[in-house]
């Protein structure tokens, strides 16, 4: 009886692994199924809302250690820091986004933007993480503000909005040309 016993465990056993392979087979996507249309992309938090701006025009994502406020920029120029020893251009896309602005805190980070030209910053309450984003599960954007959705190109099913890479691009080279003009770039 107790020989009964020990070969119906170790048919068990035997059965749960055959079994955890197959899931594991299963639960791989094919190569062939892979889309060529995913694009790597940083998540980064503004109040309480995700967004995601392609990876491939981030330098770098940082702590915000150091912010000279611009007294008078107009949104979304905020202010400038300190990175690798040259001044950056720093912008907070809150208010364009219609998102609450919170303070400057602890988990507060910068997204440094390679705009083609000269670097820029975007402010984020704080970095989340990086996703693969697919083209074909970006949905729509619901009706909203016209300013806000120039910014945008649309939103997961899990309501990461994804950033608009050009117009942030371009905002960004606009904000840094303002920083010029007035003296202050660098």
């Amino acid at each position: 009886m107790a020989e009964s016993l020990n070969s119906e465990r170790a048919a068990s056993a035997a059965d749960i692994d055959v079994l955890r392979r197959r899931a594991a087979q299963l639960a791989r996507v094919p190569a062939a199924q892979r889309s060529a249309e995913s694009t790597p992309a940083v998540v980064f938090q503004l109040a309480d809302e995700r967004y995601a701006i392609d990876a491939r025009v981030v330098l770098e994502v940082h702590v915000l250690r150091e912010l000279t406020p611009l007294a008078g920029a107009r949104p979304p120029l905020f202010g400038i820091t300190h990175w690798r020893g040259s001044v950056l251009t720093i912008l907070d896309l809150r208010e364009v986004l219609g998102v609450r602005a919170r303070g400057v805190t602890d988990l507060s980070r910068v997204i440094v933007i390679d705009s083609g030209r000269r670097p820029f910053g975007i402010l984020a309450d704080a970095a989340r993480d990086v996703m693969d984003l697919e083209e074909t599960e970006i949905l729509p954007l619901p009706g909203g503000e016209a300013a806000a959705r120039s910014l945008l190109r649309g939103m997961t099913d899990d309501a990461v909005l994804i950033m608009d890479t050009d117009a942030v691009v371009a905002a960004g080279r606009a904000a840094a040309s303002h920083d010029d003009n007035t003296g202050r770039g660098g």
